[in-house]
């Protein structure tokens, strides 16, 4: 078997690397970045100079291309690219974070050429290169068949599965996930921050953190990470209180609102992101003004401790 793969970035370049070291499979590269495709030409991969190239050198049938790109423009440019260039029975395979709304379309719109969609949602973050990939698969069964090899080989034992018909239901399965991991890093967050700042003084937080990943009920990936990044820097000096978010948990709570479900925990981390990006914030600001205004409270001039 062979595949096509776009995007050669901190998920993509890894998801390659696996693939190389891990099954028989060829795959052809491309990026912008030609030192990315010199890594990885090095591993075994042969590089196209272009998306069109990339289709051009894939001789099998059906033709796979696998497309690893920030959701947006970018995303959109190379795949009408792509979908020019293959045909009937040939299989797309969009791993990003797409919304999906985008994936139903862009689905829609290869249908009409007899190419077939899969959205996969793509899970792990970058040390998933050595544990394995989560992926949330939707699309076509057959489809999804043929690139059995491709998932067994990037994921882990049943980490991977078709969770829908639809070539959007992958993107809106991982959509909601990382919704739910908003909040539950929210929740962790805040938990720490009691543990930091309570009457209790002088508690060992990387510490607790190991011992809560062993065994109890909030035992988890994400509370691993907490413990080595404690481990790493105790009172992380080095962090600026600045969250981004990649555009799943805001997709997900506009996907909510929409449809009338409560979906409040997950919404609050969203917002508290938002919050943290702002360290003038008007409206925090405002509410001291209130305070003063109607309670004769003191308000903390800038620049004070």
């Amino acid at each position: 078997m062979e595949l096509g793969f776009i995007g050669l970035g901190r998920m993509g370049g890894n998801m390659v690397t696996r693939l190389l070291a891990k099954s028989a499979i060829r795959v052809v590269v491309h990026d912008r970045a030609e030192s990315s495709m010199a890594a990885l030409v090095a591993l075994g991969a042969r590089a196209a100079g272009s998306p069109a190239q990339l289709v051009s050198l894939l001789s099998g049938t059906p033709r796979v291309v696998w497309l690893m790109l920030p959701a947006g423009d970018v995303t959109e440019e190379i795949y009408r690219q792509v979908r020019e260039q293959l045909g009937e029975g040939d299989i797309l395979i969009d791993g990003a974070n797409s919304n999906h709304r985008d994936t139903s379309r862009r689905a829609a719109e290869c249908a009409a050429r007899g190419i077939r969609l899969l959205g996969v949602g793509v899970s792990g973050g970058i040390v998933a290169a050595d544990s394995g990939y989560p992926m949330m698969i939707g699309g076509d069964a057959a489809a999804y068949e043929h690139c059995l090899p491709v998932f067994e080989a990037l994921g882990l034992e049943q980490g991977h599965a078709r969770v829908g018909d639809d070539p959007s239901s992958g993107h809106y399965v991982k959509m909601v996930h990382n919704a739910i991991e908003y909040g539950m890093m929210q929740a962790i967050a805040e938990g720490f921050d009691l543990l930091r700042n309570g009457s209790v003084k002088g508690l060992d937080l990387a510490r607790i953190a190991g011992l809560w990943n062993h065994g109890t009920i909030v035992s988890s990936f994400l509370m691993q990470m907490t413990a080595n990044a404690l481990a790493r820097d105790g009172d992380l000096s080095g962090v600026a209180p600045y969250v981004a978010d990649s555009g799943e948990g805001r997709w997900a709570a506009i996907e909510a609102m929409e449809n009338g479900v409560p979906f409040v925990a997950n919404t609050y981390a969203l917002h508290a992101r938002y919050q943290s990006r702002d360290p003038n914030s008007l409206a925090l600001r405002l509410l001291s003004a209130m305070r003063r205004e109607f309670g004769g409270h003191a308000v903390k001039p800038i620049g004070t401790d």
